[in-house]
């Protein structure tokens, strides 16, 4: 397991931090190692996970309970053999390099309790990034109702998070919230500056998908990509690309099983292209309830929500507010199917569509995700994650020279 730490350009004499690598969370290492003195490695969360399901039974694998029923009757007997593990990951990997931290993308997945017991047991500080935006209104009583049925304590050092919103929804499992920082998100320092290109190199119309039941909103998605492959079809224009953005392979296979096989459909199904380089060049960017949405307010490229069926939501289900002026300033909701498929036929044909000013898309994008400004002499998200870290290394070596 050790051999499989990716330490790519580690360098001697840096702090290192080990990632649980996932989804999404790359996105924050890959910018944290372009922006940061630090060495960020990384090892397979799922590579991880498949090894502890020899020992640990699929009915204990829940999220936020695992950790409660280590001490506990029920998982008690688990926690030698998980420490024991995590321990001889961490030693056989410092026999590379010292390993000054370990960083999860969440505070209470069962599969990296294994890690924590180990940082616990060496006096490695466990951290968490955390990839989560708890910013649609039912997400922060449900994280309360979540750490109040489970029981859940954060026994690591410290997490770091996108917002204040996102802080308020955990605090209630952290003995010390001051443990918990509003850092902004690493993944978007680039974007902060982004200069629009020209009309001309925007030739990408792209679905955002939002297939997943936990959208809320599986059977529009359904009737948008019906209509995304219509259109295209109509337009026939073979300099546009109609691309299906989806997040990772597994949504890739499961998109393309529920749409069903579209003979010489001209929808282009992917998920390794990066959403910086995909916005830049969309004449539109089409989903819902995405934080993805979020990170178009970085770009010149207009929004078009569905608003229509499930889509038309209660205001605590929805991350884009349909009844706010700001919000409808720079995103166009489509209030009908064929409403949709109007707004993607001019954009299609050239037309831009609506987007606001960069002074409210910034002002969105704010309202969600924080941004530093210079603030104890944090000048990125990058900056702040940083100082976040070495003050919990820092820490530790204080705690291991005072023991």
């Amino acid at each position: 397991m050790a051999r499989r730490i990716r330490w790519r350009t580690a360098q001697p004499g840096r702090i290192t931090v080990l990632c649980l690598e996932r989804s999404q969370f790359i996105k924050d290492i890959e910018e944290l190692r372009r922006n940061t003195d630090i060495n960020w490695v990384t090892l397979n969360a799922v590579t991880l996970k498949l090894r502890q399901e020899y020992w640990v039974p699929e009915a204990d694998r829940l999220q936020g309970y695992f950790s409660v029923w280590l001490k506990q009757d029920r998982c008690r007997h688990l926690k030698p053999i998980l420490e024991k593990f995590g321990v001889a990951l961490l030693q056989e990997a410092q026999r590379r390099m010292k390993v000054d931290a370990v960083a999860a993308a969440n505070i209470d997945y069962w599969q990296d309790e294994a890690l924590r017991l180990g940082c616990r047991r060496l006096g490695i500080p466990f951290l968490v990034l955390c990839r989560e935006n708890y910013t649609i209104p039912w997400t922060v009583p449900w994280m309360h109702d979540h750490l109040e049925k489970s029981g859940f304590r954060f026994e690591g050092a410290g997490l770091a998070v996108f917002s204040q919103v996102t802080k308020d929804a955990f605090a209630p499992g952290f003995d010390d919230p001051d443990d918990i920082w509003v850092t902004g998100a690493p993944r978007y320092d680039r974007w902060l500056n982004m200069t629009p290109g020209p009309e001309t190199e925007k030739t990408s119309l792209s679905l955002i998908t939002f297939n997943d039941p936990g959208y809320m909103a599986a059977d529009v998605f359904l009737e948008v990509a019906t209509i995304f492959d219509r259109v295209a079809r109509a337009e026939n224009n073979p300099d546009l690309t109609w691309l299906v953005k989806c997040k990772k392979k597994g949504d890739r296979a499961e998109t393309l099983a529920r749409i069903g096989s579209q003979e010489d459909s001209p929808l282009q199904f992917r998920y390794e292209t990066p959403l910086f380089e995909l916005y830049p060049r969309s004449r539109v960017v089409i989903g819902y309830n995405s934080l993805a949405l979020i990170e178009v307010m970085l770009t010149d490229a207009p929004v078009v929500v569905p608003c229509w069926g499930e889509a038309r939501a209660a205001r605590r289900d929805l991350l884009l507010d349909y009844n706010d002026p700001l919000t409808r300033r720079v995103v166009t909701f489509a209030d009908s199917p064929e409403h949709f498929a109007e707004l993607l036929t001019r954009a299609a044909r050239g037309e831009k569509l609506p987007t606001g000013t960069p002074e409210e898309r910034r002002a969105l994008f704010e309202s969600h995700v924080h941004v530093p400004k210079g603030e104890k002499g944090w000048k990125s998200a990058s900056a702040a994650t940083e100082a976040f870290v070495r003050f919990y290394v820092e820490r530790a070596k204080q705690a291991m020279a005072g023991g």
